[in-house]
C-alpha cells in the first residue's frame, strides 16, 4: 500500500475510509514517501483509551522495518502501526521486534503528541552496549500530554543471557492525569523464545532475576511491566509449569492482568496457541485496574491481511484509574499482649499503613492505660501498604521479624487482665486506639488481630481464630507480606 507523490491529499478527498478489514480507496503504487501526513493511511481502527483513565498497551511488531524476516512491505507495516497506535489511543506503548531505527523514527515522527525511544538510543543508560541498530530493539511510547520522561535505563545486565540478549528496558515517568501527577515505573521486556528446555530455563531464571529486582527496588511503588514474556500464565508451552509461579504466588504484591486472557484461553498472537503476551503491575497499580479493560486487541477486523502486513502478535491493552495518593492511615492492626513463655520483651503492637502515602512518624507515641510506653525516633517512617512492630525489648524480637524495633521505655507493660493501647501523633491525637478484654490476651503467646486482616472497620479476635497460627508480627495474618 505504498502512495505516489502528490497522490495522498487526492486519496483523502476521495474516499471514506472503512472500518471493514478493505480498505475503502487506494492510490496507484510508485515511490515510498516517508513522510506521508497524518490521514492519508486507509484503515480506521477504533479507540480503546479514554481520557480518564491511564491506558497501557504492549505490541511485539514482528521484526518492524526488516521485510527480510517479518512482513514483506517495510512502509505498510509501518503506515499499519500508526494507524493502530492513533486509533487505538492508548497512553503508553511499550513494543518489542523494532529492528529499523529509520523506520521507528518516520513512525514516532509521524504520531504528533507521542515521544518515544529506542533501547539503543542514547537516552537510555547502557543502552548502546546491549542493542545494536541492526537487531531487535525495544521501544516506548508516551502521549507527552500524559506523561514526562525522568528517566531511562537497560536493567538486569547481568542476566542478559537468561534475556537472550535483550535485557529489559525501565522507564521512569511522571504522569499528570485528571489534575494529578504521580510517578510510574514502566518496564517493557522480550523474553526468550522456544518451547525447549533451554528456553524455559532462561526464562525461568529471568522471572526469578526481574522478582528479585522489583521485590528490593520497588517495594511499594506503582509499576507495569509489559511485553513478549513468550510463555503462558497456567502451564508453560514447553509442558513445565509457568516460569511465572513466583509472581502468580506473591498476589499481595503482584498481579497480572492478562491472567484473564490466559483463563479465558484468549490468544495474544494471530496463530492461535497460548498467550505469551502479557501485562504485569505491582499491587499498587493493580487495585487501580479498569475491569474489562484487558484486551488482546484482534486488529484482523480493521486491517486487511494483519498478520502478514502488520505482525503476527495483537497489542495487549490495559487501563488503570488515576488519582492522587490517598494519605497515610495508620492502624493498630495486631497486639500481643500474653507473650510466649514469661519474657514481657516479647509483646509487641503492630501497626499497618493502610493509606497511599508515606507517614512521618516521628514523636508518635504507643501508650497502654498507664503510660507512654514507645516513642517514635526521628526519621521513622511507614510507607503505604507496609507494617512496622514494636516490641516490649529488643531481646524480645524473633530472628527474621521485618521491619521491626524495641519500643523506648524496653516495656510496653500491656496487661493480660485487659487493657488498651492508644497510637497518637506528635500533636497528642489520637490516631487508633483499641480496649481489649481479658478473653483476647488470656492464652499464652496468642495474640488479637483485626478481622479481616488490616481492616479499619474490623473487630480483633484471637489470631488463632483467623489464621490458625498464634501470631504473625510484620507479616500478614496469612503469613503473607505485606
Amino acid at each position: 500500500m505504498e502512495y505516489a507523490h502528490g497522490w495522498s491529499r487526492l486519496v483523502v478527498l476521495a474516499c471514506t475510509f472503512a472500518l471493514a478489514a478493505t480498505p475503502a480507496c487506494m492510490a496507484p503504487a510508485g515511490d515510498e514517501d516517508e513522510s506521508i501526513a497524518e490521514e492519508s493511511f486507509a484503515y480506521t481502527v477504533p479507540a480503546r483509551g479514554t481520557a480518564a483513565t491511564l491506558d497501557v498497551a504492549g505490541w511485539n511488531l514482528e521484526w518492524f522495518g526488516d521485510s527480510s524476516r517479518g512482513p514483506s512491505n517495510d512502509t505498510l507495516q509501518r503506515q499499519n502501526a500508526y494507524d493502530v497506535i492513533r486509533g487505538a489511543d492508548m497512553d503508553l506503548w511499550g513494543v518489542q521486534e523494532i529492528v529499523s531505527v529509520s523506520q521507528w523514527n518516520t513512525l514516532k515522527s509521524q504520531l504528533t503528541g507521542y515521544a518515544g525511544f529506542l533501547s539503543n538510543d542514547p537516552i537510555v543508560t547502557s543502552g548502546s552496549s546491549y542493542y545494536t541498530s541492526s537487531e531487535q530493539k525495544l521501544g516506548f511510547l508516551y502521549k507527552t500530554s500524559v506523561a514526562s520522561l525522568k528517566s531511562a535505563r537497560l536493567i538486569l545486565t547481568a542476566n542478559n543471557y537468561d534475556f537472550a540478549g535483550r535485557p529489559p528496558l525501565e522507564v521512569k515517568l511522571s504522569v499528570t492525569l485528571n489534575g494529578k501527577g504521580e510517578d510510574l515505573v514502566v518496564i517493557v521486556l522480550h523474553m526468550k523464545a522456544m518451547s525447549d528446555s533451554t528456553s524455559y530455563q532462561r526464562r525461568l531464571a529471568a522471572s526469578n532475576a526481574l522478582k528479585s529486582y522489583l521485590d528490593a527496588t520497588y517495594p511499594t511503588q506503582k509499576v507495569i511491566v509489559v511485553g513478549d514474556f513468550n510463555d503462558d500464565l497456567d502451564k508453560s508451552i514447553s509442558g513445565n509449569t509457568t516460569p511465572y509461579t513466583n509472581f502468580l504466588n506473591d498476589a499481595a504484591d503482584y498481579q497480572f492482568p492478562t491472567k484473564l486472557l490466559t483463563d479465558a484461553n484468549i490468544s495474544s498472537t494471530s496463530s492461535g496457541g497460548a498467550t505469551v503476551d502479557h501485562h504485569l503491575a505491582t499491587n499498587e497499580l493493580a487495585a487501580a485496574l479498569v475491569p474489562g479493560s484487558v484486551e488482546a486487541y484482534k486488529l484482523g477486523a480493521y486491517i486487511s491481511s494483519y498478520s502478514s502486513t502488520t505482525s503476527d502478535h495483537y497489542p495487549i491493552l490495559s487501563r488503570y484509574t488515576w488519582a492522587a495518593a490517598t494519605p497515610a492511615q495508620i492502624l493498630v492492626n495486631e497486639i500481643c499482649a500474653n507473650e510466649p513463655g514469661s519474657s514481657t520483651t516479647g509483646e509487641f503492637v503492630e501497626l499497618v499503613n493502610i493509606g497511599g502515602s508515606p507517614a512521618d512518624l516521628e514523636g508518635w507515641t504507643i501508650s497502654d492505660s498507664a503510660s507512654v510506653r514507645h516513642t517514635f525516633a526521628p526519621g521513622t517512617t511507614l510507607g503505604p501498604g507496609k507494617s512496622l512492630v514494636v516490641f516490649g525489648a529488643a531481646a524480645g524480637i524473633p530472628a527474621g521479624t521485618p521491619n521491626a524495633l524495641a519500643s523506648s521505655t524496653n516495656n510496653l507493660g500491656l496487661a493480660n487482665a485487659g487493657d488498651a493501647v492508644y497510637l497518637r501523633d506528635a500533636t497528642g491525637t489520637t490516631k487508633d486506639s483499641f480496649s481489649y478484654p481479658s478473653s483476647l490476651a488470656g492464652t499464652d503467646g496468642v495474640s488479637m488481630n483485626r478481622s479481616p486482616d488490616a481492616a479499619e472497620s474490623a473487630t480483633f479476635v484471637l489470631h488463632t481464630t483467623l489464621a490458625g497460627t498464634a501470631r504473625s508480627p510484620g507479616v500478614r495474618a496469612d503469613g503473607g507480606s505485606f
